[in-house]
């Protein structure tokens, strides 16, 4: 058996856990007393039953993603790879607001409809450093990981913060291994649309050596991941309601339409070391160090046209409307019976992101004794983001001709009817305006905690009794600006764009961009455009320098940001500095029952664990609060109430708010074994998700609205008069330090049989109480600045509500072994989720963006579900393993579900329409030291589409607002293990 174990242990499994895994099909294979047929499982199908296992074999529920071999996820993110797990969805766009870009390797997971996931790597704290406290999974190099855990309900051991559930990353350790293990991965993708090769790598080396001084293990894993792509975006504008384009008709026309293509770039690199020491069988020792770091750069060209709501059908022509009256066809101009289209938006955007967190931890295990066993750990995060995001925007010195709409069709078409010369002329444009969005985050966590069990002897009923404390210190700074949108050169009698390329030396402002082999030549092609060049929008430092001083020379409002995110006037108005210190201290005991009990007249085994966890939460929130200048007491002429000039008279202070806090998280967790292989589990536990560090920000940016009429005269347009008789009211958009952790109630019944070792069918109930929602409203405050106080209406977060989710996951995966010569290699695995909610509630992304809604329509009152929940998912896969040869054909289905109830831009509730991806595998064992594979995304070139609902009228349905179009990636892979 060593040939065999030492097989699997290529494929980065212990002889013992491989032992374990493989002993069913060997026990089916016995011949004689002393001789074995060898069963030696590899790649795909180890990966399925290495998952398997780790789920028939827990005490809670749990679903995994293993890999076997080095670098071997079965997708080319973890975030993809998370949306092959029953109850577990993935976002297809970068930010939940921004119903306009779309994430082509996706973008926040969750679980059971529920973005309060919590992310670990090893079982320990990890984030990036956002606003939130989640871990960006795409940042993440999958090639890193051994695998992947899915813990949908918890027990007390495990840290707290997952009422949608807990997702662990686990990395190898030397020890995982009996021997040398020397591996390397390699592969090269190519993007369709993007039509360039990006290569990728990973290399590790692991080795353990029996010293003086007791057993040494050393491992250091390497990765570096490349990719570009592009995406392809048709949009038209929401519909206005319109009564005086059809006589004593109301129709729906939308306010004009859009096209854009943008070009992605990511490289995510990695670093996993190791050193593990046993000097006996008593004390081990592992000191490891992990290191994301992720750098996306994306450059975007848009062009589009928006009349606006007086829009209407161009001189002799008319507009096709549906039997409701919504707008289907017809030729846009500015006004009904206009000649032309007003005014184009075009712009060039280059944003970049980069982000690192570094994880050092020490590790501590001994075992004095058969009963006793302790361990002690320590942990120092360390994470931070930087984002850099500008946009230039050209202009024509002219009107456009009116341009024809037409979405009958599958994509809308859009025909422009201008002249060539004009658009392609350089002299016809002048650089309109500038925007640009900032932020510097960082975050940082020192983690200690020591835990301890007991083994009872006996067969009696307790099998051992666990505790634990744990200890944090956490801080967040987290600095942004609004998007600083202003002119340029704010007339028509604007500078040419074409001067601007020999402005201070600068060469290369603009360029034609043609939009080649748009949406793959299957949409209308968009007429080109003078556009930025990505060069000019990529060089932030030079080129907002070169746009100050245009803005400067011609009146525009543009200037370059000076880097001060505490400079309201800098920052847009609502830009924030937000500081954050947490303090948790969490304390657990959990008793390991397991013992035979009679079920009709057998005996069964029952097991499991019954726990609580007690966490105290202290939060302390730094912020600003500023009394913004009255406006009127600036104005020419204007005079205020002196004590009103007082109170807003442009002072600022800092603001110090926080809450302490203590949950009790009690936690049950058991199996009862209808036979060896059939299980019922039944799980009930409590939950807690602290609030993001945005929503706790104290930022009081107080603001004086028109003063409003007590008596007499309240305008100072009406000669004599002044404003000094009138009332100010005064409001804000802030975050609140005050809020509470959302908690929730949860019980999960399961049944599971496990009828072979990469074979199972199983069956999950869920239902979970959440209480104290954070949802957005408004409340009085008071605040005193230079001896006045005054009240102040401030909209900000809110604990409220109570709601509940509940659904149902089933899956099923088997090998076909039965079946006669090749078709034996055939397999399927399959999981379908239903999950629904009832009183739950949506929260403002950003609590300083007064344009988010709540989680009810105003029209009709219809409450609205949570954003990211599809009340219907699936994964299909068919599976093919035998002898060199293994594949897999991957769909994965996500219904239409709310992605935000304020997209950005257009500030109403968007949809992600109904979604489904086929992605595709096959690998080649050439030896065993070289497999060879290739791999594609998207092979049914899905688009993804964006809804927004008619004004007023949501009950009879949604309108297409985004189709998007993403590349079809191919990769081809090569792995080794010496």
């Amino acid at each position: 058996m060593l040939a065999g174990a030492s097989a699997l242990v290529l494929c980065g499994i212990t002889p013992a856990v491989a032992l374990a895994q493989a002993a069913p099909a060997q026990a089916a294979q016995t011949k004689s007393d002393d001789v074995v047929e060898e069963v030696v499982v590899t790649g795909q199908r180890a990966a399925i039953q290495s998952a398997q296992k780790i789920k028939q074999n827990a005490e809670q529920l749990v679903d995994s993603i293993t890999s076997t071999d080095i670098g071997a996820l079965p997708d080319r993110s973890v975030t993809e790879a998370l949306q092959r797990v029953a109850g577990v969805t993935i976002g297809r766009t970068s930010d939940g607001r921004d119903a306009d870009r779309i994430s082509v390797e996706g973008s926040g997971v969750q679980v059971r409809g529920l973005s309060w996931v919590r992310g670990e790597l090893n079982g320990r704290d990890s984030f990036s450093a956002k606003a939130g406290r989640t871990l960006s999974f795409e940042d993440i190099p999958p090639e890193l990981m051994a695998g992947v855990d899915v813990y949908k309900n918890p027990s007390a051991d495990i840290i707290e913060g997952g009422v949608g559930g807990t997702v662990n990353l686990r990395t190898r350790l030397p020890f995982d291994s009996a021997k040398r293990i020397i591996a390397y991965s390699l592969d090269a993708s190519y993007g369709d649309l993007a039509k360039k090769w990006k290569p990728s790598g990973s290399v590790l080396y692991s080795d353990r050596w029996d010293t003086g001084i007791g057993e040494i293990g050393f491992l250091i894993d390497l990765s570096d991941s490349k990719l570009k792509s592009r995406t392809d975006t048709i949009s038209v504008d929401p519909y206005n309601v319109r009564t005086d384009l059809v006589p004593g008709k109301t129709v729906y026309v939308p306010g004009g339409y859009g096209y854009r293509s943008l070009e992605f770039d990511r490289e995510r690199k990695g670093i996993d070391a190791a050193v593990q020491w046993r000097p006996n069988d008593q004390w081990e020792a592992t000191l490891q160090f992990l290191r994301s770091s992720a750098l996306q750069a994306s450059t975007e060209r848009a062009n589009g046209f928006n009349p606006g709501t007086a829009d209407g059908p161009a001189a002799g022509t008319s507009f096709t409307y549906d039997s409701a009256g919504r707008f289907l066809k017809g030729t846009l101009a500015d006004t009904a019976g206009g000649t032309s289209l007003g005014s184009s938006l075009i712009d060039t955007r280059y944003a970049e992101r980069s982000s690192v967190t570094s994880d050092y931890s020490l590790n501590l295990k001994y075992n004095p004794n058969d009963k006793w066993s302790f361990s002690g750990d320590v942990q120092y995060i360390y994470a931070k983001t930087k984002t850099v995001d500008f946009t230039a925007f050209n202009a024509l010195n002219g009107s456009t001709l009116p341009a024809t709409l037409d979405v009958t069709g599958g994509l809308p078409s859009i025909t422009v009817n201008n002249d060539k010369a004009f658009l392609t002329n350089p002299a016809n444009y002048y650089l309109q305006a500038a925007m640009d969005h900032h932020d510097r985050n960082e975050g940082s966590e020192l983690a200690m905690r020591f835990d301890g069990a007991y083994t009872f002897d006996g067969d009696g009923w307790l099998k051992s009794f666990r505790f634990g404390v744990r200890d944090t210190y956490r801080q967040a700074t987290t600095r942004e600006t609004a998007y600083r949108w202003d002119t340029v050169a704010p007339s028509w009698g604007g500078p040419s764009v074409a001067p601007i390329s020999t402005l201070n030396g600068y060469q290369g402002y603009y360029e034609l961009f043609p939009f080649e082999d748009y949406f793959r030549g299957k949409a209308q092609v968009p007429a080109a455009f003078v556009m930025p060049t990505a060069s000019f929008v990529n060089q932030y430092g030079k080129t907002s320098t070169i746009l100050g001083q245009i803005a400067a020379a011609n009146g525009g409002g543009w200037r370059p940001f000076n880097g001060d995110f505490e400079d309201q006037s800098q920052t847009g108005g609502k830009g924030s500095t937000n500081h954050q210190k947490e303090k948790t201290l969490a304390g657990y005991a959990m008793l390991r029952f397991g013992h035979d009990v009679s079920v009709g007249g057998e005996e069964r085994e029952l097991d499991g664990n019954i726990g609580v966890r007690v966490v105290k939460t202290e939060t302390q929130s730094q912020g600003l609060q500023v009394f913004n200048t009255n406006a009127e007491a600036v104005s020419e002429g204007t005079q205020i109430p002196a004590a009103d000039g007082q109170f807003a008279n442009g002072a600022k202070s800092a603001y110090v708010g926080g809450r302490d806090y203590v949950n009790i998280l009690p936690s049950f967790n058991a199996r009862l074994k209808i036979t060896p292989d059939m299980f019922l589990r039944v799980a009930a536990a409590k939950a807690v998700v602290r609030p993001d560090f945005q929503q706790l920000q104290p930022n009081y940016t107080i603001s004086a609205t028109n003063g409003f009429l007590t008596g007499g005269v309240c305008s100072n347009t009406i000669p004599g008069s002044t404003r000094a008789n009138c009332v100010y009211q005064y409001t804000a958009n802030a975050g609140n330090p005050d809020l509470k952790p959302i908690r929730s109630t949860q019980y999960d019944l399961a049944y599971e049989w496990y009828f072979a070792p990469t074979g199972s069918l199983t069956a999950t109930v869920f239902y979970k109480d959440i209480y104290n929602f954070i949802t957005n409203g408004s409340q009085n405050m008071q605040f005193t600045n230079n001896g006045v106080t005054r009240t102040v209406q401030v909209i900000q977060p809110y604990n409220a509500g109570h709601g509940t989710i509940k659904g149902f996951e089933v899956a099923y995966q088997q090998y076909y072994d039965f079946l006669p010569g090749l078709l034996k290699g055939f397999g399927v695995q399959a999981n379908f989720t239903y999950v629904d909610s009832k009183g739950a509630r949506n929260a403002a992304v950003n609590p300083y963006d007064n344009t988010q809604v709540g989680n009810v329509t105003g029209a009709v009152g219809e409450a609205m579900p949570l954003e990211g929940l599809s009340k219907k998912s699936y994964n299909v896969a068919a599976l093919y393993d035998l002898g060199k040869v293994s594949a897999r054909l991957a769909y994965n289905w996500r219904e239409r579900y709310l992605l935000t109830t304020t997209a950005a831009n257009i500030n109403i509730p968007a949809w992600s329409d109904d979604y489904g991806q086929l992605d595709g595998s096959v690998f080649y064992t050439v030896s065993d030291k070289l497999k060879i594979g290739f791999q594609a995304v998207n092979l049914t070139n899905t688009k993804t589409k964006i809804l927004v609902s008619y004004p007023g009228r949501p009950e009879e349905g949604l309108t297409g607002h985004n189709w998007v179009v993403a590349d079809r990636r191919y990769s081809v892979v090569l792995r080794g293990t010496f």
